[in-house]
């Protein structure tokens, strides 16, 4: 499979336009934050909607309520994400916000908001819509990471340069003077919702081999002649763990197809929500996933993992599992600048050997 590099210029062009355009209008210099001077509201951004980074920022708002809890938490987020902070206990306010907003929706959605001292922004470019949203917010502290914005006056990004992700709000609280201890991820996970799993599991709960193979496109899912290999794999070596593969709306007709295919396999027939994903990964012995959401998942419940990532190295330190106890393997290498390789072509047998070290070191 070949990149498709025209493509990716044509993007790469588009985002630099958007942003010396946002630049030009937008962006201005705002006062030297005081850190002197506490702040008492914080609003965190995760507009890009997705599952993952939300996870690993999960930590940050039961950390600020353990040593600050008269500080007022909000976060603007995507309507498709906002189910994942409205049962908060530690988040005091919701705004939902759209993921690409037009550039004159901008004032009127963001005026509708409380003001907030301190807003925690993490995109490394940004484009018009975000220097306006900036502007309108008003803050006294912009936390952020992108280079050349005059109104991010607290840019951490040389001191999260090659971190993991989780860092990244580490070192934003610090701007902030607010102290984290504890970087265990959460996730809220309804009773209703476990309950509905756990009958679906009967007597397999705490002892079935979970696996996720799909992530966000389609380099980081395993083709549906992979997802057979690795099944048969997995029942042919582990035959007494039954295996249960997660789906979603978008995979749920061909995972429906290939379970129903191979004794001993399982998944739910209507897969609705992450949440029940959740689930499935913290009632596993095992876990199994490529790289996605469903890897920081399985950190909630400190479920153990084998993670398939492909090779890249600046990736991977930013969104490794960061928990014990886990392993990871990786697809093969490419073998000219123009080949991207799919996160299914890896090694078979270490996937195998690297199951069984778990499963022997974990029982």
């Amino acid at each position: 499979m070949l990149k498709d590099n025209t493509l990716g210029r044509l993007f790469k062009f588009r985002d630099s336009l958007n942003f010396i355009i946002g630049k030009y209008l937008f962006d201005k210099s705002v006062d030297k934050f005081d850190v002197s001077t506490p702040i008492k509201s914080l609003l965190l951004i995760r507009g890009d909607g997705k599952i993952g980074d939300s996870i690993v920022s999960s930590f940050l708002y039961r950390e600020i309520k353990k040593h600050q809890p008269e500080l007022n938490i909000g976060v603007l987020c995507t309507a498709n994400s906002q189910h994942l902070f409205n049962n908060d206990p530690f988040i005091d306010q919701v705004h939902c916000y759209p993921k690409r907003p037009k550039l004159w929706q901008v004032s009127r959605l963001i005026g509708a908001l409380p003001h907030y001292d301190a807003v925690v922004f993490l995109p490394e470019v940004l484009k018009a819509r975000d220097f306006l949203m900036l502007r309108c917010l008003k803050a006294r502290a912009n936390v952020g990471v992108a280079k050349n914005v005059a109104l991010i006056n607290c840019n951490i990004a040389e001191k999260v340069s090659g971190q993991h992700s989780q860092q990244y709000f580490v070192e934003a609280a610090k701007q902030l003077g607010i102290d984290v201890e504890d970087l265990s991820y959460r996730f809220n996970l309804s009773q209703a919702i476990e309950d509905d799993i756990l009958a679906f599991l009967g007597d397999k709960k705490g002892r079935y081999i979970a696996l996720n193979a799909f992530g966000n496109t389609q380099k980081r899912s395993f083709s549906e002649a992979r997802l057979r290999e690795v099944i048969a794999a997995l029942r042919d070596e582990f035959p007494q763990y039954p295996l249960v593969i997660l789906s979603s709306p978008v995979t749920q007709k061909l995972v429906n197809k290939v379970v129903a295919e191979v004794d001993h396999v399982f998944c739910l027939s209507n897969t609705t929500t992450v949440e029940q994903n959740a689930a499935l990964i913290k009632f596993s012995q095992l876990f199994v996933s490529v790289d996605t959401a469903t890897v920081h998942l399985a950190h909630c419940f400190n479920t153990p993992m084998v993670a398939i990532y492909r090779q890249d190295p600046e990736n991977f330190a930013m969104w490794a599992p960061n928990y014990q106890p886990t392993k990871a393997i990786f697809a093969r290498a490419v073998v000219n600048k123009l080949e991207e390789v799919n996160v299914g072509e890896f090694d078979l047998n270490e996937l195998l050997l690297k199951i069984n070290d778990l499963l022997q070191n974990t029982q």
